[in-house]
């Protein structure tokens, strides 16, 4: 079996190069022939793993949840995809957070060794690909904001104080959500589309699973009102969007101020310079076309076990990809 082990050097100050000998010397007890390579700079993972598709059987990698969406965006175009191990080393990791991987480098090993591998969703948006979120509007740019030598220094604090530096204060914009055939016009200050149970390590969405075909969406819905100060307008939007972190999408979906919907099929359709946020980098801007590809990668996942909670809808019972 072949498989190739790829790494972001500066990922988590660089954990996966400091532990690369043990990596790869894990990997070939369990797979014989193991190629290595280390990215010098971004895109180097999404080419990597387009060359792997019909190459390799297993494609694992190590970094944060920015690698992760360079991996996928890489394999999805293309036919005879490897199954995926992922060594999470980034900041926050929610990926991992959703489907149970270890977030220690040992444990992350030992899954690959002795998990399993299952077929899970992607979110296809406009013409790229995202594995657990895509938003836009307030508090949704500081993941991307935020310095390396930041994020090395401080961690998940790099982010709070980006937040509070440049991302508290925000403004209404106008939305138009299609979906079923039908055109919802609303004013959002947040928009928040979820393919996986953790956002910005908190579980926003934690009764969802990966592969049901279906994405979630929290739409946080302000409006100005008459003779408000600006100061206190701004405090009110912050509030709300914060119900989506304290609260969940669970919770909000009868919240008079939220806009929710569970599909595979919509189109959000906002001002051309509305940034959106995919897998925590900076993506495009403008409408966005999403579409949601049912069991599209196969990822290497801690075994569901009867009675817990699993980020599969079939839980225990649900069939793995043979590798």
């Amino acid at each position: 079996m072949k498989c190739l082990f790829a790494y972001n050097p500066v990922s988590g100050n660089g954990k996966a190069a400091k532990k690369k000998d043990y990596i790869t010397q894990k990997l070939r007890e369990r797979f014989g022939e193991v190629d290595v390579f280390a990215t010098e700079r971004s895109g180097d993972l999404s080419s990597k793993a387009a060359e792997a598709c019909g190459k390799y059987d297993v494609f694992v990698f190590a970094g944060g949840d920015g690698s992760f969406n360079e991996v996928v965006s890489g394999l999805a175009e293309n036919e005879h995809r490897p199954v995926l191990g992922y060594i999470p080393t980034g900041t926050v990791n929610d990926i991992a957070r959703s489907t149970k991987i270890p977030r220690n480098i040992k444990g992350a090993v030992k899954n690959i060794i002795n998990g399993g591998a299952y077929p899970l969703d992607v979110m296809k948006v406009n013409d790229d690909y995202v594995m657990y979120v895509a938003c836009s509007g307030g508090l949704t740019g500081c993941s991307y904001e935020a310095g390396q030598p930041a994020k090395k220094k401080l961690g998940k604090a790099a982010y709070a104080l980006e937040a509070l530096k440049n991302d508290l204060v925000f403004d209404e914009y106008p939305v138009e959500f299609v979906c079923d055939g039908k055109t919802e016009q609303l004013t959002a200050v947040m928009i928040m589309i979820m393919n996986g149970m953790s956002v910005a390590s908190m579980p926003i969405n934690c009764e969802s699973v990966f592969d049901d075909g279906e994405a979630e969406v929290i739409i946080v819905c302000e409006k100005p009102r008459e003779r408000e100060l600006r100061s206190y307008r701004h405090l009110r939007y912050l509030i709300s969007a914060l119900k989506v972190f304290t609260r969940g999408y669970k919770k909000l979906k009868k919240h008079k101020n939220m806009y929710t919907y569970r599909g595979k099929d919509f189109s959000v359709r906002v001002p051309d310079g509305i940034v959106w946020n995919f897998d925590g980098e900076r993506g495009p801007c403008g409408c966005v076309d999403v579409k949601v590809l049912n069991k599209h990668v196969d990822l290497i996942i801690p075994r569901p076990k009867k009675g817990k909670r699993s980020c599969l809808a079939d839980g225990y019972k649900s069939k793995e990809t043979k590798f």
